[in-house]
């Protein structure tokens, strides 16, 4: 199952289990918030980006938390995809 990987991944730093498991959400309305919001402390800015593109749209209850935390990211990228997700 594509969660258990995150999982397994840990903190590894490696990204591309982290980041292809973001991608198979996209599209949704709703999602595992609670199972993808440890790859907001994951170690590749990327994986962080990917994950605001994730969330960004869904109707969790959740996600303007996690975006808020998002949007203080020491990655400019990061914080570029929170305001492009919160623009009207």
């Amino acid at each position: 199952m594509l969660l258990a990987r995150i999982a397994e991944a840990g903190d590894s730093g490696e990204p591309v289990v982290p980041r292809e498991v973001p991608h198979r959400f996209a599209t949704r309305r709703r999602g595992p918030l609670d199972r993808l919001t440890p790859l907001a402390a994951h170690p590749d800015p990327a994986v962080r980006e990917d994950l605001v593109w994730t969330v960004g749209s869904w109707s969790t209850p959740g996600v303007g938390q996690l975006l808020d935390g998002l949007a203080e990211d020491p990655s400019p990228d990061v914080r570029e995809a929170v305001e492009a997700i919160r623009e009207p």
